[in-house]
């Protein structure tokens, strides 16, 4: 039952989002429980994207990596499983599921598998062959529709059948969120965009009624697809985002408004030594409602820097504390997504 009044629904959400996902620390890395599942999962997870300049077509909207692109991917996957990562999410149209299933197959008791593809029973069955069991498996939906159902009760009929342990969906769209929650039987988990830009009022309906729910919430874009990298003048050398242009989410939204983006930029307070980037990161960890943020890594440094992050998430100053604690409160104030003094920049990107 959702809050009816507002001083229920603060009083809900602000303890919800504080103390959200169970959590423990074992080395360097954090893992906290994915919603109701059970499962543990490390809040630096290894996301699906393979590196665009390694890609080769493969026929119709298929992709496989170079031998060489596809040699550094498995090393670099590799040493994200020895600093901890146990999350490790498999495209089958950029022609990962076998090399995944491969470099896992050693160590499958300790590596949780995420994939998304379509739902239909050879791919299933294809991937309870190759991986031995499903530990999670979505697909994207920008609307909960009629076919949209159906291939849920295919994906729940899987899940009960014991060849999936969970099941969920992503989805850039908040109201299709929302749906899902009301309407997708059994939904374990949902892939949303989150990162220091997006943390806005989008999500205020959303994100109470998930947690509520027992609903995992895996971020997924922490770096807004690498566009963060456009920002940051201190940046690795040769770092650059995955799409030319800047953008929160897909190739064809609209982009952010400069000025947001610098005025948001500075709320960050980076630590010393510190990338944009990995205070992006860092703020996205700090969200405790988050189960996992999970990000493309192509490089040996975008892997060292996110580790970094992650490491130092709860070394924050006053000021950023407070940054924190306002974008926190985004999912519970309506609009004001942004202190008093920046709020006409949410006034001139909505017009």
């Amino acid at each position: 039952m959702i809050p009816t009044t507002r001083r229920a629904f603060l009083g809900c959400c602000t303890g919800a989002l504080l103390n959200a996902a169970q959590e423990y620390q074992r080395g360097g890395m954090i893992y906290r429980r994915l919603g109701r599942t059970g499962m543990d999962v490390s809040l630096l997870s290894f996301g699906s994207h393979t590196d665009p300049k390694d890609r080769v077509k493969a026929g119709r909207n298929q992709t496989v990596l170079t031998a060489e692109g596809q040699a550094r991917r498995d090393r670099i996957i590799s040493r994200a499983f020895g600093l901890g990562v146990n999350l490790l999410d498999v495209y089958e149209s950029e022609g990962q599921w076998e090399p995944a299933a491969r470099l896992v197959r050693e160590k499958r008791g300790q590596v949780l598998i995420s994939l998304a593809h379509e739902v239909r029973r050879e791919d299933l069955e294809r991937a309870a062959r190759l991986f031995g069991h499903i530990d999670l498996y979505r697909f994207h939906a920008a609307e909960i529709d009629g076919q949209t159902l159906e291939t849920w009760d295919l994906l729940r009929k899987a899940k009960e059948a014991g060849v999936i342990r969970a099941i969920g969906i992503a989805t850039h769209i908040e109201r299709t969120m929302t749906r899902a929650l009301e309407e997708l039987e059994g939904i374990d988990y949902l892939f949303f965009p989150y990162n220091f830009i997006h943390a806005r009022a989008d999500y205020s309906q959303f994100l109470p009624r998930a947690i509520q729910q027992g609903v995992g919430l895996i971020a997924m874009k922490p770096l807004a697809s690498g566009s963060i990298m456009r920002l940051d003048p201190h940046a690795r050398p040769g770092a650059a985002p995955e799409f030319e242009r800047l953008q929160l989410w897909q190739r064809g939204n609209r982009p952010i408004l400069p000025a947001a983006v610098a005025e948001l930029t500075k709320s960050l307070d980076r630590l010393p030594d510190e990338t944009l980037c990995m205070a992006a990161m860092r703020f996205v960890y700090a969200k405790t409602f988050l189960s996992a943020a999970i990000t493309g890594m192509f490089e040996d440094r975008l892997l060292d820097d996110n580790y970094q992050a992650l490491t130092r998430y709860r070394e924050t100053r006053p000021e950023e504390r407070a940054a924190l604690e306002a974008a926190r409160q985004a999912a519970v104030r309506g609009s004001a997504w942004l202190p008093e003094e920046y709020q006409w920049l949410d006034r001139q990107w909505r017009a």
